[in-house]
């Protein structure tokens, strides 16, 4: 997949420190329908007796879907590294003289 067709962008700042981005009406939609869903389910199991075991159970399925959209999204994203971005704005300006 080309960079220009990807769906995200993900700015990157190290290893454990990035953003990711939805780009343009298919990025919207695909982040937007995975979260109706859990919305929607969160909001029929709400005032039901077993209301306590649902949300152990919607709390275990939003930190699957966290981390499964996270790698999702991260495999369908341009990367913008932003450290090597300032590194290369400090060379080019000591090789200027400023």
């Amino acid at each position: 997949m080309r960079d220009s067709d990807k769906p995200f962008v993900l700015y990157r700042r190290g290893p454990w420190n990035f953003t990711i981005m939805p780009r343009g009406t298919a990025g919207w939609v695909q982040f937007a329908v995975p979260t109706a869903v859990f919305a929607i389910y969160a909001e029929t199991v709400e005032g039901r007796p077993e209301f306590w075991g649902a949300l152990g159970l919607y709390l275990v399925a939003t930190l699957v879907w966290s981390i499964t959209m996270i790698r999702w999204m991260r495999a369908r994203s341009e990367l913008v590294d932003v450290e090597q971005l300032l590194r290369l704005k400090r060379e080019n300006e000591r090789k200027r003289g400023r």
